[in-house]
């Protein structure tokens, strides 16, 4: 029973291995030139993520076009200046009638070239577009930062996902390599007569079982290097070696956190910075609906060249004439329109005071979830590395036991699993608290300012 126990907490283990696998969606580069490997560490992948990754390119582009819009709203502040030229051909003359005599005046012909210019001198609704356009900049930059941080965030996880998976692996080779090594004690026995035939069954079962688990968490490690390579962009036939393994993390450092510790103010969170430059930029474009009920006033000069002739004369004469307008425009009735367009800004404001509120609720929720998450895992840290201790000192005497024919295999295989579950525990205890810490880090905001000034 303890047996089918083990074989079917250890398919437990390897579904985990999977589904976090599947779930975590350039400084110095260390390639073996004779595997083509590339080796890295998290730094590098999380380098090579910024740097490589589509969607934070397209944040950098969204900023680039934002700051274009910016330059082309101020340009409006600026004098317009057009060249004109037109000719006019004169069909029917205009008559004048005096004293009963008929006259027709004007030309055939009238050519007219000039240069002319228009500059806004008051335009609040244009003051306003300008300010508009510089938060929308602002709103760009803080949805790249958004994107940075949620995909470090990703990259950690996927990269602590392939450590845990390697070392589950590492658990589960050791466990076969032991099995392998009680079968063959177990059939040296069988041959002496100091054990029956049942017990050397027993022993090659327990290597058959574990053989399926095994493969699949080695397919699970695949798996989690497909989704890294995925995060950083990397091509997916590049093999690739995570340095380091979830042993290098085990200390004694590992301990809870209360609220109190964090920002719970989620100040630096990307979505409430997200969401604090959206409202602005909604209270601008609440101005700017209120700017249009203000008059505009612009400043327009004119210089033209007229030759004015007919067809028997062809001769060119130009004449310059040149003026100078100031206009002010007020448009007092639109239907309603600007009224109406006021209340939509007015209403988008007011839904966005409410969004601001309930995201704020939901973050609050998920930091304490993760800081429970944490609190567990440094517990399970400690209890599972007690566990695993005894269960290797319970192998070694069981062994022992069983070498001089004091012990029985079924004592045995249940010390095996023992410690097989244990170390499993264990790792999966160190990558629970990881990600974890990642999970509080992500939700504070204020954790990868290393990597995201970079």
């Amino acid at each position: 029973m303890e047996t089918k126990g083990f074989i079917k907490k250890s398919m437990f283990a390897a579904a985990c291995l999977l589904s976090q696998a599947s779930a975590f969606g350039q400084d110095s580069l260390a390639v073996n030139s004779l595997q083509d490997t590339l080796n890295l560490d998290l730094n590098q992948a999380i380098t090579i993520a910024l740097d490589q990754n589509p969607t934070i390119k397209v944040a950098g582009m969204e900023i680039e076009k934002a700051n274009y819009a910016k330059k082309e709203s101020v340009a409006n502040l600026f004098p317009s200046i057009s060249a004109s030229a037109t000719y006019q051909r004169t069909i029917e003359k205009q008559t004048m009638s005096m004293m009963g005599q008929s006259l027709k005046i004007g030309n055939d012909n009238t050519f007219a070239t000039g240069f002319s210019a228009q500059m806004p001198l008051i335009n609040v609704p244009l003051w306003q577009s300008i300010k508009l356009t510089s938060e929308a900049v602002m709103e760009k930059v803080e949805r790249a930062r958004s994107s940075k941080i949620s995909q470090v965030a990703s990259v950690i996880n996927a990269y602590y996902a392939i450590l845990n998976a390697q070392d589950s692996y590492d658990v589960l080779q050791k466990s076969f390599n032991t099995a392998n090594e009680n079968l063959r004690i177990t059939k040296k026995r069988f041959e002496n007569g100091s054990t029956s035939e049942y017990d050397v069954i027993q022993a090659e079962v327990q290597v058959r079982n574990i053989q399926p688990t095994l493969m699949s968490c080695k397919n699970g490690i695949e798996l989690a290097k497909i989704q890294l390579k995925v995060l950083t962009n990397l091509p997916a036939d590049l093999p690739i070696k995570v340095q380091g393994k979830l042993s290098d993390y085990v200390n004694d450092e590992y301990r809870g956190m209360m609220m109190e510790e964090v920002d719970s103010t989620l100040a630096n969170n990307p979505n409430m910075r997200l969401l604090d430059v959206s409202t602005t930029l909604l209270e601008r474009q609440l101005k700017l609906q209120k700017a249009n009920w203000y008059p505009t006033l612009g400043a327009q000069f004119s210089y033209q060249w007229v030759s004015l002739n007919d067809d028997e004369n062809m001769n060119f004469d130009w004449n310059p004439n040149s003026t100078l307008s100031i206009a002010l425009s007020w448009t007092l009735f639109q239907g309603g329109s600007r009224y109406y367009k006021q209340k939509q800004a007015r209403i988008a404001l007011d839904e966005m005071e409410f969004t601001k509120e309930d995201t704020r609720r939901k973050l609050a929720m998920q930091l304490e979830s993760c800081i429970d998450n944490l609190n567990v895992a440094a517990e399970n840290i400690r209890s599972t590395k007690e566990g695993m201790e005894l269960a290797e000192k319970g192998l070694k005497i069981t062994q022992k036991r069983y070498e001089v024919g004091a012990g029985s295999s079924l004592e045995l295989t249940s010390a095996e699993n023992s410690l097989t579950q244990s170390s499993l525990a264990y790792y999966q205890a160190i990558y629970n608290y990881i990600i974890a810490k990642n999970g509080v880090d992500e939700v504070v905001g204020n954790a990868y300012e290393q990597y995201i000034n970079k």
